[in-house]
């Protein structure tokens, strides 16, 4: 597994672009107290890379992992807070670099995963939120949204996430707390899609996901997640245009047409083939 040309260059992200189209990013910032803190050079390599993996039609899924077992991002470097000696004191018209690099991960237009297999802190977490997907291990995850125990607030965009993936309340206690949430209780309120035993569990579980999303039409992969965004973005009514026109044009794609006229021929429609669905699907 050879890296694209893009990510030669990158001192903190390792990149490897599988045949299938997954491409594994695994991040190690270097710091020098060894808990992978989210560096102006790793912040600026990741930028790239999202960037360029959103329109790198060889890219179907993107899995982003850390080099360090204890942690996959512990914050951002503090010392870089500290810097900030005249903070601007007006909202801004546009997004800053941090928020565009997480909308351009956000919204690219294929499957992205956070493999969080160790502590996940601060601007850490307001990274993986961005994510489609997030998973991780009993007893390693960790997750601590520390920002106002240091005075601070949360900037990366965890105020707004949190609010979206777990209601006010619960987006409360987590900003306000600054208290750890283990790998069970992220699972349950959302934080995480699933948690698995161990890392054998866990990378199985991803090789078989891998295997699947990597098979799919990428138009069909993309309108979906177009479609799923939409529901944020759009009144609900307007939502549900928004999802009807992107049915249409999934069923414009090249491959849609052959797929379902494929699944009736292997079974689909039928009472042995629709109950054992997932071998019929394995044939397409």
């Amino acid at each position: 597994m050879a890296p694209p040309a893009y990510a030669e260059k990158y001192k903190t992200i390792q990149v490897e672009l599988r045949s299938d189209g997954a491409c594994i990013a695994t991040m190690n910032s270097g710091d020098k107290g060894g808990v992978n803190l989210i560096t102006g050079k790793l912040f600026k390599e990741f930028g790239d890379l999202v960037r360029n993996v959103a329109r790198d039609d060889l890219v179907r899924v993107l899995v982003v992992r850390s080099a360090n077992e204890h942690f996959w991002l512990a914050h951002l470097d503090v010392n870089s807070i500290l810097n900030e000696v005249n903070p601007p004191e007006d909202r801004g018209e546009i997004l800053n670099e941090w928020h565009s690099n997480m909308e351009v991960l956000r919204n690219m237009p294929k499957a992205t995963i956070a493999v969080l297999t160790g502590r996940v802190g601060g601007g850490g977490h307001e990274f993986a939120l961005n994510f489609d997907m997030r998973f991780g291990i009993y007893g390693a995850t960790k997750i601590c949204q520390m920002e106002v125990p240091l005075g601070i607030i949360p900037g990366g965009g965890a105020c707004v996430n949190l609010r979206r993936v777990l209601g006010a309340a619960r987006a409360m206690e987590v900003v306000l707390s600054g208290d750890d949430i283990d790998a069970e209780q992220a699972e349950r309120w959302g934080l995480l899609n699933r948690c698995f035993q161990d890392k054998q569990q866990l990378e199985a579980h991803l090789d078989a996901l891998l295997a699947r999303l990597c098979r799919w039409p990428c138009e069909a992969v993309r309108c979906a997640k177009v479609a799923l965004l939409a529901a944020e973005r759009m009144p609900h009514t307007e939502a549900l245009k928004e999802n009807l026109m992107l049915f249409y044009k999934s069923l414009r794609g090249p491959e849609a047409r052959a797929r379902m006229q494929k699944f009736l021929r292997e079974g689909g429609q039928t009472f042995n083939g629709e109950m054992d669905l997932q071998k019929t699907l394995s044939k397409l």
